[in-house]
């Protein structure tokens, strides 16, 4: 069965769902095609025929997949009888093609022309299991492919990776464009939608490597447009009303607001600070590690986002002062504690343990909101360091360092916002070189 006749419309894959018929197991392997019913409104539309074919050396089956339509005008029983004979024969026929392909020593693997992968097995089964969570255990970055896969997997339900073309894939973006909406009814936004093409070409390209499929289809389909938006960032005046408004907060707000627009570092990497992390004689603090929450997870301890990010920077003396301040408010706190290997920022219950950065996330929104502030986040603050640094002067290398980015161009693309005020004293000192 084709591809395109077996999906008439691309993102119907997602209206499929299956029903258990029959199944048989003996030494952790099934000895006839377990079949299932792919239905749509109620009206089975075809079947999904899967064997075991034995075990690997790590004791996990080895499965093979494929969909099967019966002919138009069968009754519900007669395409059940019909659908048990091809079973049968497909069964049949792939467990030769299976020793076959055993004895002339091809370790268990078809060529892309032979293979017939399901598409949902193999993203979530194999390319999930080894490539994202095999290869990184960054919470946020497992959490962040996780979503993405999901959104994958609700169209593609029900597909064959061997028979996904790149007009597959074209109308798949296209949907996402015109038609798909989120969980409050909004569309894609053109930076989700870059995420999900990336996400394929991750997939796709795995596959390939594994020669699972003979060509990857992504080549052949242009990225979406980025839509470059200016970053929200506080204005020099905007800033100096904060740092005004500061001392009326908590001192531990205090240090987390002023820690985050005055050294760029990320949400997660301030709630992972440790007061051993602080170097009072050098006035620097280092960043080596971060703090993440999922619901999958919960609250964890992981390193920073990238290698360049673990980095030690400089502290002003007001926020070094500031800290110190704080410092002894906790030590009055836990007379008894060693607090090198204590959270600057700990929970409720244990100094030792560290808070939820989305707490901070929800506290910071709502600073911005009672006193007059756009809707920033603290991640917003950390744009406000980079651009109020290089407003001030700062060459973008040691902008980049502070950071903690892999490359300038990052910083120069993301992080600068020059306003009219800006261009305006660039072209006068441009005017006065000359004399103009």
């Amino acid at each position: 069965m084709q591809f395109s006749k077996a999906h008439k419309k691309a993102h119907n894959f997602s209206k499929a769902h299956t029903k258990a018929i029959d199944t048989s197991e003996k030494k952790g392997c099934i000895l006839m095609a377990n079949i299932r019913e792919n239905a749509k409104n109620g009206k089975v539309i075809s079947y999904r025929f899967t064997a075991c074919m034995e075990r690997d050396v790590c004791g996990r089956q080895i499965r093979k997949y494929t969909t099967w339509t019966p002919p138009a005008g069968l009754t519900a029983a007669k395409a059940k009888k019909a659908a048990e004979r091809a079973a049968d024969a497909w069964e049949e026929e792939t467990r030769a093609e299976y020793q076959k392909q055993k004895e002339q020593g091809s370790a268990y693997r078809l060529p892309p022309d032979k293979r017939r992968d399901d598409f949902l097995s193999f993203v979530n089964d194999t390319w999930f299991v080894l490539r994202v969570r095999g290869e990184n255990d960054k919470p946020n970055t497992v959490a962040f492919y996780k979503n993405m896969t999901r959104m994958i997997s609700e169209y593609f339900n029900g597909a064959v990776l061997q028979e996904i073309s790149p007009i597959d894939i074209q109308k798949y973006l296209a949907y996402l464009r015109t038609e798909y909406k989120g969980k409050q009814g909004k569309p894609l936004s053109a930076k989700t939608l870059r995420h999900l093409y990336g996400t394929l070409n991750l997939i796709f390209g795995y596959a390939e490597q594994q020669e699972m499929i003979a060509q990857n289809p992504m080549r052949k389909v242009s990225a979406p447009k980025k839509e470059k938006k200016p970053v929200d960032a506080l204005t020099a005046e905007q800033a100096a009303k904060l740092f005004k408004l500061l001392p009326d907060c908590t001192l531990d707000f205090h240090c987390i607001l002023q820690l985050l627009i005055t050294t760029g570092i990320r949400r997660g990497e301030c709630m992972g600070l440790k007061w051993g992390d602080i170097d009072e004689l050098e006035s620097t603090i280092r960043i080596e590690r971060s703090i993440a929450c999922t619901p999958e997870s919960g609250v964890v301890i992981s390193t920073p986002k990238t290698v360049n990010s673990i980095r030690t920077i400089p502290v002003i003396p007001s926020t070094l002062a500031l800290l110190q301040q704080y410092k002894k408010q906790i030590q009055n706190q836990h007379p008894n504690a060693i607090l090198k290997d204590a959270f600057l920022f700990p929970n409720k219950e244990n100094i030792f343990l560290p808070r939820d950065p989305n707490s901070v996330t929800r506290r910071v929104k709502r600073f911005m909101k009672n006193n007059g502030f756009p809707d920033l986040s603290p991640h917003d603050l950390r744009h406000s360091c980079a651009t109020l640094l290089l407003a001030q002067g700062a060459d973008i290398k040691s902008v980049q360092e502070i950071l903690g980015h892999a490359d300038a161009s990052t910083t120069l693309n993301f992080y600068v916002k020059s306003d009219l005020r800006q261009m305006r004293a660039a072209t006068e000192k441009y005017a006065a070189a000359f004399n103009l």
